[in-house]
């Protein structure tokens, strides 16, 4: 990639980063649209929404509680984080598991590695436990079946490696991407 980031892919000579903007170019290629029904303009909008609150709130949120050097302030991120937690919840599907209910979808793709992070680094670091609420229940059914797919479970990063590589987050010297966005 141009700016050094992972995930990057080059194919027929074109170079993209960035996940996101990366699975929707590998679905549309190879997978057939299957994670983004381009054939609803709703139901690609409402994809885009949902995957940038996932980004641009939720995991915003969380890195921020994770960097918090007072107290005071982490508790009050972590509040913040749940909130935003909750809102995406509500906005699952009932049909099914995922969070367009029987369709594994983008917004499945953009939350799952991250919310692997939130359940081991989160807990490891600053004792985070998840509200047993509803909300957070609705995420937990999400989880077991976003993570039993084979597509998901080949990705899982181990637990120490997890742990070891958010370090710096926790002790303000993390310099990625990520802490330049939303931390710093």
């Amino acid at each position: 990639s141009p700016r050094g980031l992972v995930p990057a892919i080059r194919h027929k000579g074109i170079v993209l980063w960035e996940s996101l903007p990366v699975c929707e170019y590998i679905d549309s290629v190879f997978g057939n649209g299957t994670l983004i029904d381009r054939t609803d303009p709703y139901q690609v909008a409402r994809q885009q929404i949902w995957c940038s609150h996932c980004t641009d709130r939720i995991q915003k949120k969380y890195y921020q509680a994770l960097n918090a050097q007072e107290e005071n302030d982490r508790e009050a991120l972590i509040e913040e984080f749940f909130k935003e937690c909750r809102v995406l919840s509500n906005e699952m599907s009932n049909d099914g598991p995922y969070f367009n209910g029987k369709k594994f979808s983008m917004v499945d793709v953009a939350l799952a590695p991250f919310w692997q992070r939130v359940l081991i680094v989160g807990p490891h670091y600053f004792d985070l436990n998840l509200p047993k609420e509803s909300e957070f229940q609705r995420l937990d059914i999400w989880w077991n079946a976003v993570s039993a797919r084979p597509s998901v479970a080949a990705t899982i990063v181990c637990e120490p490696r997890l742990i070891s590589s958010y370090m710096d987050y926790y002790t303000d010297l993390a310099t990625s991407d990520a802490a330049r966005n939303y931390i710093k």
